[in-house]
């Protein structure tokens, strides 16, 4: 049941009856009480709301709140294209110009490889030939040991040596490069040797040899491919420990000999199949003895 006393309490804070009306209507004890009530209401005020500076207040409130939304980031395609560009011609010009292939032979054994340009190359025993996938457009070897040529015409053709280089259009030649002994013979067309000191045109029958301080010049026979094509290693005037340094090429064998023949000039062939008859065929003219010790072979005066 609602209390009257709180009706006419509501009444009298709303000014609808007087003081001496409610003083009629309560006890004493309840007028001085609802009094001291009005007396502290009346100290209280509430000022009017600004609710267009608070609703602003409000809405700052909550986008400081809201997570951020990334903003999108913005891609420079011109720059990754570079990169991609860079690294398409790096490996293009990896691929053209790094020796990739790469044949061997082994003692005694011979190898002809066929190039993409139809070039041939036949390798002789222990040598080492590198080319680029791309040989149409680099036509770049790097040789050690010994081969023979046949260039088809082109583009510029080099074979590189650690002793020099030949360059050529289109023709046939031999180079050997081992150690320190570098030599080229020409069989057809044009060949330009270079190393470190000299530059020589060669023409067919031509030959170049360099070796420890000697370069030597001369022509040949007029011969279309090198002898060791065809199982023979062929010297003129070549000092005996390289010709010694081929047949160990050939034979996988070990030679030794008294120092005092070292430099001694050999001209003559040797065959690549037998090797009782190849040595026979260089001590006999140099009136050398030898004798095989469990494969080793030693040569005496």
């Amino acid at each position: 049941m609602e209390n009257k006393n709180d009706t006419f309490l509501s009444d009298w804070l709303a000014d609808k009856i007087s003081d001496n009306q409610l003083k009629q209507l309560v006890s004493n004890e309840d007028f001085l009480a609802y009094q001291k009530l009005k007396n502290a209401l009346g100290n209280y005020t509430i000022s009017d709301a600004d609710l267009e500076l608070n609703y602003a207040k409000i809405q700052k409130k909550i986008e400081a709140k809201k997570p951020k939304t990334p903003q999108p980031k913005v891609f420079h395609l011109w720059k990754y294209v570079a990169v991609a560009a860079s690294l398409l011609l790096f490996f293009g010009l990896y691929q053209v110009f790094y020796f990739s292939n790469t044949t061997t032979t082994d003692y005694g054994l011979t190898q002809v490889v066929t190039l993409k340009d139809n070039s041939r190359v036949t390798l002789n025993s222990k040598s080492e030939l590198s080319y680029p996938n791309f040989f149409n457009w680099n036509r770049t070897l790097k040789l050690n040991g010994e081969a023979f040529f046949e260039v088809q015409k082109g583009s510029k053709f080099t074979v590189e040596t650690t002793l020099g280089n030949v360059t050529v259009l289109g023709t046939k030649f031999n180079v050997t490069s081992f150690n320190d002994y570098f030599e080229v013979v020409c069989f057809e067309g044009k060949v330009k040797v270079e190393n470190n000191t000299k530059t020589v045109i060669l023409t067919k029958g031509e030959s170049v040899r360099i070796y420890e301080k000697t370069f030597e010049n001369w022509a040949q026979n007029n011969a279309e491919k090198p002898l060791w094509i065809d199982g023979e290693s062929a010297f003129k005037n070549v000092p005996i420990h390289y010709v010694l340094d081929k047949f160990e090429m050939q034979f996988n064998t070990k030679v030794s000999y008294p120092k005092n023949i070292k430099e001694i000039k050999f001209t003559g062939n040797f065959s690549n199949k037998n090797i009782e008859t190849a040595l026979k065929t260089i001590c006999v003219p140099l009136n050398l003895k030898y004798k095989i010790n469990e494969g080793n072979i030693i040569l005496m005066e």
